[in-house]
């Protein structure tokens, strides 16, 4: 397996091609090298856990199997130290011996055929001596013959089996043989029977019978243990597929962009991946095991009306809550989980963030609608401009003559002071309808922001009362006119003024996300209802008692010129959020 892994690893060295081409040709030379290895590697293990429940269980027949003997055949003699108690004595100690030398043979070479032949080979003449010890033909014992042989199958399969049913044959047969004919001298007899009082055909036919049994045993035992071995095989092979299939499984619901979660019969998390984690702000484990109300109660619902058994799955849009308290889209989908044969177990869910979607998507609906009303309004206010400029020409005109009384000329004065409200409006306006690319300049953005801001704090009408707070990213840039870019800091930051009633603060802060550069000022004023977020860019829309509603209009017109683009969160009594994202540029080169 080693030599394998290294060829393979060196293979892996080359370019993308080459590494195809050349992990081909190494698995096509390197095969058989391959799987001898491999089966090698699995008969070694097979090997070495079979051999050392041999030694254990070896041991537990001897203590057992020995001393119940001693208890049961000599339970008439007197003595404890009587030759056939000294006989049993020895055999036990010699196995205890036997076993501590395998172990230690064990520790240091290793399992192997050979080792495992020799105790296999030993165990045959310990059976045989206690056969011999404990009547010969009339032991009881003959049956361990056949032990022996099965666990020989299971350690040396069929070759080794039938090996070891020939030698317990050859062991019985001259064992027996030699006492029938009078050259091995009995041990013990039973009842003061020896092999001589057994009739001939009776001693041939125990002799042939045992070495059918043997035979017989071997030939079964083996071909069993084979079968188990290759099912066992098999059976490996299929759990090391299942394993691999259940962590591409567990890698393809890990590495999907989708959230995916699985409930059971009753709605609770058993699967959570890591989109799922990251959409919801919740980690597995605060999920897994809970009711899937504790994470989208609205989902709970819609699963309750349409039931766990549909055939199709089902999409959806819904507004959800993450963990930490913001308020996002969750697009899903959910469908029914079923056994094999169709039987409902849970559903499945699979859900997108659709928050930013749904950003986007009303920003593009405010930009047509603004696009619009620009259209209209460009012609309206030059048609404005026109009459206003005739208009002021006229009265300045008028106010010059001699004859003007002190209530004319104060009727004048204020004509003209309105005159040049409705122009300035109408500028207003026409910024709005067109406001034009500009002047296109580099411009550094902790900077521009740290001047309007100064500007801002001495503003007569906000000055000591609202304090702000910046916290910047240096040397950002973005492309734009620095007169856009005050106009639209300066109405924001009126805008949240504004919108503090007596103390409060603004906080300033500029940063980088990805290509995009994101400025955000928030206020913790009086914040604004859903229907008033709505309109907040439809012009001459206003909650203010003095404002013509054009400002934030304008910042987002100003903003759709350069590609930019204006969010905002706010609720009633929290205050409100606008982020104000720009595309970032590179430093110039000063």
């Amino acid at each position: 397996m080693s030599v394998f892994r290294v060829r393979v690893r060196k293979s892996c060295s080359f370019g993308h091609g080459k590494w195809t081409r050349k992990f081909q040709y190494t698995i096509s030379k390197n095969r058989n090298l391959f799987l001898k290895v491999y089966k090698a590697q699995i008969s070694h293990e097979y090997l070495s856990g079979r051999l050392q429940w041999l030694m254990f269980l070896r041991l537990i027949f001897t203590t057992v199997l020995l001393g119940s003997s001693i208890l049961v055949q000599f339970k008439d003699r007197d003595s404890l130290i009587s030759p056939p108690f000294l006989v049993l004595y020895g055999l036990i100690a010699t196995v205890y011996i036997l076993t501590v030398v395998y172990i230690i043979v064990f520790k240091q070479l290793g399992p192997s055929l050979r080792f495992a032949y020799v105790q296999v080979g030993l165990d045959t003449l310990f059976v045989t001596f206690l056969i011999y010890v404990t009547g010969s033909i009339a032991s009881v014992f003959s049956f361990l013959y056949l032990v022996v042989i099965i666990y020989a199958s299971i350690l040396l399969y069929k070759k080794g089996s039938l090996f070891i049913a020939t030698l317990c044959s050859i062991q019985y047969g001259v064992m027996i043989d030699l006492e029938y004919y009078g050259i091995l001298k009995p041990f013990n007899t039973v009842a003061g029977l020896s092999i001589q009082g057994y009739e001939e055909p009776h001693v041939l036919y125990k002799v042939i019978m045992t070495m059918v049994a043997c035979y017989l045993v071997a030939f079964l035992s083996s071909s069993l243990a084979q079968q188990t071995l290759r099912t066992e095989k098999e059976l490996k092979a299929k759990q090391k597929d299942l394993e691999q299939l259940e962590a591409i499984n567990a890698s393809i619901v890990y590495s999907m962009d989708s959230g995916l979660l699985t409930l059971n019969s009753a709605n609770i998390v058993t699967t959570f991946n890591r989109a799922a984690e990251m959409i919801t702000g919740f980690s597995r484990e605060e999920v897994l095991g809970k009711p899937l109300s504790n994470i989208f109660p609205d989902v709970v619902q819609f699963a309750a009306s349409s039931g766990g058994g549909q055939k199709k799955a089902y999409r959806y849009d819904v507004e959800f809550k993450r963990k930490d308290g913001t308020v996002g889209y969750l697009g899903f989908s959910m469908s029914s989980l079923k056994e094999p044969d169709g039987k409902p177990i849970g559903n499945l869910l699979i859900f997108q963030d659709l928050t930013a979607f749904k950003n986007m998507e009303e920003h593009v609906k405010r930009v047509e609608k603004l696009a619009a009303i620009g259209e209209m309004a460009a012609g309206i206010a030059h048609e404005i401009k026109n009459p206003l400029a005739s208009m002021s020409g006229s009265i300045q005109l008028l106010n010059k003559e001699v004859n003007i009384t002190p209530v004319a000329g104060k009727l004048m004065g204020i004509v003209l002071r309105e005159a040049d409200r409705l122009s300035t409006l109408a500028n207003d306006f026409l910024l709005f309808a067109r406001p034009g690319s500009g002047k296109m300049e580099s411009v550094e953005l902790s900077s521009a922001i740290s001047d309007t801001l100064e500007l801002f704090r001495k503003n007569g009408v906000f000055q000591n009362r609202i304090p702000v707070v910046q916290d910047f990213t240096t040397d950002v840039w973005t492309e734009m006119d620095p007169k856009h870019t005050r106009q639209i800091l300066w109405n924001l930051l009126l805008n949240a003024a504004q919108a503090i009633d007596g103390t409060g603060t603004i906080h300033v802060s500029l940063r980088t996300v990805e290509d995009m550069v994101q400025v955000t000022v928030r206020d913790d004023g009086c914040g604004m209802s859903e229907e008033t977020i709505s309109r907040i860019f439809d012009p001459f829309f206003t909650t203010k008692a003095h404002g013509t509603g054009l400002g934030l209009s304008i910042v987002h017109r100003l903003l759709e010129s350069y590609n930019g683009r204006l969010d905002v969160q706010s609720q009633q009594g929290q205050g409100s959020t606008f982020n104000l994202y720009l595309k970032r540029i590179a430093p110039p080169d000063l």
